[in-house]
């Protein structure tokens, strides 16, 4: 499977990765980025004012990986018992999509 971690609290950032390579997700791609709403609202002004409608929250990093199901539980349960609950309280969203075969230089 391959997993896309939307994560939108910099402050588990270290957390996450650390869940990640204890769960065995190593070969990741970390991607800084800007929410729609907050691009919107700086270099349009004409959305400034809905920026309190729009919902934004002024970080955003994709982490991207393959990963299997149990490898994404394991990590959000490390992670849960540290005191970070990630889905619960809309920390990050994780779209987890099949992968029909993966090609890597072993193949």
């Amino acid at each position: 499977m391959y997993m896309i971690l939307h994560l939108l609290e910099e402050k588990y950032l270290d957390d996450v990765m650390m869940a990640l390579v204890e769960a065995g997700i190593e070969n990741t791609l970390v991607l800084s980025g800007e929410n729609l709403s907050d691009k919107l609202t700086m270099d349009m002004p004409i959305f400034a004012g809905f920026k309190k409608s729009l919902r934004g929250h002024g970080f955003s990093k994709l982490i991207m990986g393959v990963a299997s199901k149990a490898q994404i539980d394991f990590a959000l349960e490390e992670l849960h018992t540290a005191g970070v609950d990630l889905i619960g309280r809309s920390l990050a969203e994780i779209a987890v999509i099949p992968v029909d075969h993966l090609y890597r230089g072993d193949d």
